[in-house]
């Protein structure tokens, strides 16, 4: 893999033609990540052991239904994460979805809207991610308050993050290889207690005909959302990969199969080992699975994984990913300059890293997963249903393609993906709608500053293709 540093010799011209003129015209993001490096991202971001840290809270209030509520979360998100695929390969650039829709609808109040609201998920994510890892430490380490992980965590993912993309990569292999030991241990367990016969599989985790009722499943679809999240993730690093009109596309589906078919067996397992969820502590669930088949040694080891995989190494992905999209959008003008900026050395946005990471402390030392947990999928629905929508609009209503295959691929799938989108929507809570729209009233407000109250247009107009050729 080769890093690509330097610009093109018009790129100053253009830099300034769409009012990034502040911004460091000779520095761009390193071009070094191959395939199996954004695969590997977008498991670790989504992070394959999640179960084991979230099945305790899913399992009540989905009646033990779990596994289908990850196996309609994975049919769900295939539609959307098609769109991302063709939109990707029309616009391989950082931002993700802001990007996508901004230059799919040519609107760039919409693309911000998308963009700001998938922000919010990945702002709160960092959060979700230390706490879940300070209360693990905490359990193991109990001598060492809560605040001063948080701090460490924190301060761990943000240095990684600056580091650059390089550093990430390889720490993300290797926390990736831990989490694949973990699966592997359980899995060879719970087939071996099969065998001995005191385990038995069970379908308690996809029905269960006294409490199945999709009201049960809807209940545990928000943090199966937020597991799938990483997609969007890969998306994200579009500017630093090789080729990315090829690799990113075939890294979005490799990974989000990959991932929910390790979600699905990870709770059919659990639900084998333990049919009756009336049974399972919400506070520790799947380790208690974990101790029944591999005792004690198998719970400590997971414990150690939960940390490592939540706290560091998603952690770091999520502060990576918001930076990028926050680089995109300071890039166009929208928010503050500072953000659109690279340091010269790294790479990297540093000042909209440490600003994610100041927003992350705050959050995880004020709040907690419960808050955080009801409201950090609202922001990527909504996101999803205006990406889904723009597939619709650039690649069928204003395409000459009019053929079969276009309506199935750019109407059918996209609104497949939009319907599932709005239907999951309905489920979240009330808090989750507060928090939303309050953040998406102050991205309205946003517009309505640099558009002098909505009287020109919103950040760059030019075509991005323009910018990078």
């Amino acid at each position: 893999m080769t890093a690509q540093t330097t610009a093109a010799p018009s790129l100053a011209a253009k830099a300034g033609a769409i009012g990034t003129a502040t911004t460091n015209t000779t520095t761009k993001l390193n071009r070094t990540l191959g395939f199996s490096d954004l695969v590997t991202y977008g498991l670790i971001f989504m992070i394959p052991v999640a179960p084991i840290a979230f099945y305790g809270s899913q399992v009540a209030g989905a009646h033990g239904l779990v596994a289908t509520a990850y196996l309609i979360g994975l049919v769900a998100m295939l539609f959307t994460a098609y769109s991302y695929t063709q939109l990707v390969k029309l616009y391989p650039y950082a931002g993700s979805v802001y990007n996508f829709v901004r230059q799919g609808t040519g609107s760039g109040g919409v693309g911000f809207i998308a963009g700001w609201s998938i922000i919010l998920d990945y702002l709160l994510l960092p959060a979700v991610t230390t706490l879940v890892g300070t209360s693990f430490l905490t359990s193991l380490i109990p001598v060492v308050p809560g605040w001063v992980w948080a701090i460490v965590i924190i301060a761990a993912i943000t240095t990684i993050s600056i580091l650059g993309i390089n550093v990430l990569s390889k720490l993300s292999a290797l926390f990736l290889g831990l989490q694949v030991v973990l699966i592997v241990w359980f899995v060879g367990a719970t087939l071996l207690a099969v065998a001995n016969g005191s385990v038995h599989f069970s379908l308690a985790a996809f029905y269960n005909p006294q409490d199945f009722s999709f009201s049960n499943v809807l209940s545990a679809i928000g943090l199966v959302i937020v597991s799938f999240l990483g997609y969007d993730a890969i998306s994200t690093l579009s500017e630093e990969a090789e080729n990315p009109r090829r690799t990113v596309p075939k890294a979005i589906i490799t990974s989000i199969l990959i991932i929910g078919a390790v979600f699905v067996l990870l709770t059919f397992l659990a639900g084998s080992v333990q049919p009756d969820y009336t049974k399972i502590n919400p506070d520790s669930g799947f380790l208690d699975i974990l101790g029944i088949v591999g005792g004690a040694p198998l719970q400590l080891f997971a414990s150690i994984v939960i940390v490592l995989s939540f706290s560091l190494a998603s952690g770091e992905e999520c502060v990576t990913s918001v930076s990028r999209i926050l680089y995109a959008v300071g890039r166009d003008g929208i928010l503050p300059r500072q953000f659109g900026k690279l340091n010269e050395k790294t790479h990297t946005p540093v000042f909209a890293t440490l600003v994610v990471a100041a927003v992350s402390l705050v959050l995880a030392l004020a709040t907690s997963t419960d808050i955080l947990g009801n409201a950090v999928s609202y922001g990527a629905l909504i996101a999803f249903v205006l990406l889904n929508l723009t597939v619709i609009w650039k690649l069928f209503i204003t395409s000459d393609d009019k053929s079969p295959r276009s309506v199935l691929t750019h109407v059918v799938a996209p609104l497949i993906g939009t319907a599932v989108s709005v239907w999951i929507f309905t489920g979240l809570g009330p808090l989750a709608w507060t928090i939303g729209s309050v953040w998406l009233l102050v991205g309205v407000v946003i517009i309505a500053i640099r558009t002098g109250f909505f009287t020109k247009k919103l950040g760059a107009s030019e075509n991005l293709q323009e910018y990078f050729a």
